[in-house]
C-alpha cells in the first residue's frame, strides 16, 4: 500500500531502509533544490530528512529538522502532518534520553487521532501505528509488559502493511518484544524476535552498525543465562565489532556493557587471564575515544565495574577488598544509571556471600541485606518487576540461612504475588517450587534449630548460589514441569471458623472421619498465621492448604502435589465464586443460621466446583 508523498521521497525511503544512506542524503539534497514544492511536499521531505540524520547518528540535527516540521503542520492545523512529526522527535529525543518530553508528545498524538474524523481510513490507521509504537515503548519502560506487548503485536498488525515509511518503526516494535520476553524469561521469544530484528537491520549506517551491536549484546545475554557460555562469548564479541565501526557517544557509552558481558562469561569459565586482557582492550578502546566521554576512562563506571569483577573473582582477600572499594565508591557517586548501580550492588553480593563462605562467619550477612533492600528499591523505581521479585526471593534465601521461616516465608509469598500479578509465569513457578520445597522441609528445619547447624549445611539447604546466578543474570529461569495437583477437599468456613460447607474429591475423604477431622484442626491452626502474615499456603503432613478469605467468609483447598496450578485454579473458583451473586446469597443465608450447606441446597454447585478444579 502507498501514501501521497511525492515518487522521489518515497524512493529515498527505499534507500533508507536499505541502509543506503549516502544516497538516501542526495535524494535530500536534490529535493531542496527544487523551488516549486507544495506543503504536502515539504512535509514529506523533512520528515525522511529527520529519520535520515537520526540514522547517521545526528541526533540533534534530527530533532531540530522534526521541530520545524512539527511547527509548520502545527501552524496548518494538519493532525496527521502533526503526527508524523511528533513521531520523528519522540525517536530523536529518546536517542537523547529526553523521555518526559516524549510522554507529552504521546498524550498529544492519542488526542489528535481521537479528533480525527476526515481523512482516509488509510492514513489514519497508519498513524495509529505510529502512536502504538511510541505508546508501547513508553509503558515497557515503565514496567507494564504484558499491555506493551499487546500495543507492539496491534502495532506490527498496521504497520506490516506499509512497506515505505513503517520499518524502523517495526524494528522498534520487534526489539522491543525482544526486550519484554527477555524480562519475562521467556527466552526463546525474545531470541526469535531479536533476531528477526537483525534481519531488518540493512546496510552500515552509523545507527545500523549502532543498533546491531545492541541487539548482539542482549543475544549474548540470552546465550549466557541459557548456559552456552560459547555462543555468548561470539555474541558479544560481534556486538564490540559493531560498536568499534562507527564511534559516536551511544556506542562508546554502550560498548560498556559488552566488555563487562563478555568479561563476565569469561570469569565464568574460569578464564581469568583472557578476562584481563578483555579488560585492556576496553580500557583502549576508551582511550581511543576518551572524546566523547568529558572524563578520563580510568573513571567511566563500567571500566571500574569490570575491574571490581575481576578482582572480586581472585582467590586473594587483598584483592576482595580493592573490589569492595571499587564498588562503594561507584554506589556513593550521585548520577549513576539504575543499571549501573544494580550491576555494583548485585556483584558485591556475590562477594559479600563468597567471603562468608570462605571465612564461615554468618554475620556477613549483615552486609548484604542492605544491598538487597537496596536492589528492591531501585526495582520499584524503575518498575522493573521480575528484579524485584528476584530480589524478594533472594531475601527469602538469606531469612532461611538464619533459619528464620516466618520471614522466609513471607518474602516468597511476597515474590510469588508480584510475578503472578505481572505474568512472569517462569519466575512465579520457579517461587512457589521454592516456597513449596521450604514447606516440605519445614518439620525439618524445626528439629535442625534445636541442634548446631553448620553454615555450609545452611548454604546447601538455601541454594542461594543458583539464586544469585538468576539475579545477576548468568541462568535462566528454571522453572520445574507442571503437574496437576491431586484434589482432596473444598470447604468454605463462617466466621469464627464454623463449618458451612465441605466438598470432598474422593471417596477415601468422605469415609476417613479422623482426616476431615484434622483437616478442619489444621486450618484453624494455621488460619491465623496465614491471614496475620499474608501467607498463601499452609502444610499439614502429605497435604497443602490454600486459604483465602472473602468478605466474612473463609475459602479452603486442600490438595496434594505442586502449588502453583492449584493456585491458579483456586484462584479462578474465588474470582467466579465473587461474581456469581445467587451463591454468594445463599451462602450468606446459611451463615446467618448456622447451617452446614448440602450439595442439595446447591443443585449446580458440583458442576461448577469440577469445572474449576477437574474440568479445566
Amino acid at each position: 500500500m502507498r501514501i501521497s508523498m511525492p515518487p522521489e521521497l518515497e524512493h529515498g525511503w527505499n534507500l533508507l531502509n536499505e541502509g543506503k544512506l549516502e544516497e538516501a542524503m542526495q535524494v535530500i539534497n536534490s529535493f531542496e533544490q527544487l523551488e516549486d514544492r507544495t506543503l504536502e511536499a515539504d512535509h514529506y521531505y523533512r520528515n525522511l530528512k529527520a529519520f535520515i540524520l537520526l540514522h547517521m547518528g545526528k541526533f540533534q540535527e534530527s530533532l531540530k529538522t522534526a521541530e520545524q516540521a512539527y511547527q509548520e503542520s502545527k501552524r496548518r492545523n494538519n493532525p496527521l502532518f502533526l503526527i508524523d512529526s511528533i513521531t520523528s522527535k519522540f525517536f530523536s529525543s529518546v536517542m537523547l534520553g529526553r523521555l518526559e518530553s516524549s510522554r507529552e508528545d504521546v498524550i498529544l498524538c492519542e488526542k489528535l487521532l481521537e479528533s480525527i474524523t476526515e481523512e482516509s481510513p488509510h492514513e489514519i490507521n497508519l498513524r495509529k501505528g505510529y502512536f502504538l509504537v511510541m505508546k508501547a515503548y513508553l509503558i515497557i519502560r515503565e514496567g507494564k509488559i504484558d499491555k506493551g506487548i499487546e500495543l507492539i503485536k496491534k502495532s506490527l498488525a498496521i504497520l506490516e502493511n506499509y512497506s515505505v515509511t513503517a520499518n524502523m518503526l517495526i524494528g522498534i516494535s520487534l526489539s522491543d518484544l525482544g526486550m519484554s520476553y527477555s524480562v519475562k524469561g521467556e527466552l526463546d521469544l525474545a531470541l526469535d524476535y531479536w533476531k528477526k530484528y537483525l534481519d531488518l537491520l540493512k546496510g552500515t549506517t552509523p545507527i545500523t552498525n549502532t543498533m546491531k551491536g545492541v541487539v548482539y549484546n542482549y543475544i549474548g545475554g540470552i546465550y549466557f543465562q541459557r548456559g552456552d557460555l560459547d555462543q555468548a562469548i561470539r555474541y558479544f564479541q560481534k556486538s564490540l565489532e559493531m560498536m568499534e565501526q562507527d564511534t559516536n557517544i551511544i556506542t562508546v557509552l554502550f560498548s560498556g556493557l559488552s566488555y563487562d558481558g563478555m568479561i563476565e562469561v569469561l570469569l565464568y569459565k574460569d578464564s581469568l587471564k583472557e578476562a584481563q586482557e578483555c579488560l585492556d582492550h576496553f580500557y583502549q578502546y576508551l582511550e581511543k575515544n576518551k572524546e566523547f566521554l568529558g572524563r578520563s576512562p580510568m573513571e567511566m563506571f563500567w571500566y571500574k565495574i569490570s575491574k571490581a569483577r575481576i578482582l572480586a573473582s581472585s582467590s586473594r582477600v587483598r584483592d576482595w577488598a580493592r573490589a569492595e572499594e571499587i564498588l562503594i565508591k561507584i554506589l556513593e557517586e550521585k548520577y549513576i544509571l539504575s543499571g549501573t548501580r544494580t550491576a555494583c550492588m548485585l556483584i558485591l553480593c556475590g562477594l559479600y556471600f563468597q567471603e562468608m563462605k570462605t571465612s564461615n562467619n554468618l554475620e556477613i550477612l549483615e552486609d548484604i541485606q542492605p544491598l538487597i533492600d537496596k536492589l528492591i528499591e531501585a526495582a520499584e523505581q524503575i518498575n522493573s518487576y521480575s528484579q524485584r521479585a528476584q530480589a524478594l526471593l533472594l531475601n527469602g534465601k538469606i531469612s532461611l540461612l538464619q533459619l528464620n521461616m516466618g520471614d522466609a516465608r513471607r518474602y516468597l509469598t511476597e515474590a510469588q504475588r508480584i510475578a503472578d500479578s505481572h505474568s512472569l509465569q517462569l519466575l512465579a513457578r520457579e517461587i512457589s517450587h521454592e516456597h513449596d520445597k521450604l514447606l516440605d522441609q519445614l518439620e525439618g528445619l524445626e528439629s535442625f534449630k534445636k541442634k548446631t547447624m553448620t553454615l555450609q549445611e545452611r548454604i546447601d539447604m538455601a541454594s542461594l548460589g543458583g539464586t544469585l546466578d538468576l539475579i545477576q543474570g548468568r541462568r535462566a529461569v528454571i522453572a520445574p514441569d507442571l503437574v496437576d495437583e491431586e484434589p482432596v477437599m473444598l470447604l468454605i468456613l463462617g466466621e469464627g471458623g464454623i463449618l458451612l460447607f465441605s466438598y470432598p474429591f474422593s471417596e477415601e475423604v468422605k469415609i476417613e472421619g479422623d482426616l476431615f477431622g484434622g483437616f478442619l484442626s489444621a486450618i484453624t491452626s494455621f488460619s491465623d498465621e496465614v491471614f496475620s502474615e499474608g501467607l498463601d499456603r499452609a502444610k499439614f503432613g502429605q497435604y497443602t492448604i490454600l486459604m483465602k478469605d472473602i468478605a466474612d467468609f473463609s475459602f479452603c483447598y486442600v490438595f496434594k502435589g505442586q502449588t502453583y496450578l492449584a493456585q491458579k485454579k483456586f484462584s479462578v473458583f474465588i474470582e467466579d465464586f465473587q461474581t456469581n451473586d445467587s451463591m454468594m446469597e445463599t451462602l450468606k443465608k446459611f451463615d446467618q443460621t448456622s447451617q452446614v450447606i448440602e450439595l442439595k441446597d446447591f443443585p449446580f454447585f458440583e458442576g461448577f466446583i469440577k469445572r474449576s478444579f477437574i474440568n479445566r
